[in-house]
């Protein structure tokens, strides 16, 4: 085990794999987006789970993982990217013992559009985390996401 959230999720494993190669796997449940701008990672205040984290959410029906991460990324930080670049799997634990796997993506820009919060957002605010500032409770699987695609 890598590391574990205050939910109970457990990091298992980073699988550094193509594209291509993700239909080897069963139970990609999840998708989501490293953004970065000048060393800086795009993050948001998830209002629910009262903490930081990166816009990964749940892959729908009849939706590609690359299709979900850019869905994801959109519904909770209001950003929209042409580039995306597959980074690979992230093997977890759910608390009940589930095994998982989110597809990650990467991209960066130069800076990022405006986030008005609107009522249906998941998220309260956005904002650029260089991964030291003391910025209150960031989820512990992400922050290790980000450091392990930092390498």
């Amino acid at each position: 085990m890598i590391v574990e959230n205050k939910n109970g999720y457990k990091l298992l494993e980073y699988i550094p794999i193509n594209e291509e190669d993700i239909d080897k796997y069963e139970n990609i449940t999840s998708a989501g987006v490293v953004f970065e701008v000048n060393g800086k990672y795009l993050i948001g205040w998830n209002n629910w789970r009262k903490q930081w984290e990166l816009a990964v959410g749940g892959i729908e029906k009849g939706e590609t993982p690359r299709e979900a991460a850019k869905r994801e990324l959109f519904e909770e930080t209001h950003q929209e990217v042409d580039y995306l670049e597959f980074k690979g799997l992230f093997k977890k634990t759910r608390p009940t013992g589930e095994i998982v796997y989110t597809a990650i993506y990467y991209t960066n820009k130069d800076q990022i559009s405006e986030f008005i919060k609107n009522d249906l957002d998941e998220n309260d605010k956005i904002m650029l985390w260089d991964l030291e500032e003391d910025i209150g409770y960031v989820d512990e699987i992400d922050n290790e996401i980000i450091k392990i695609l930092q390498k």
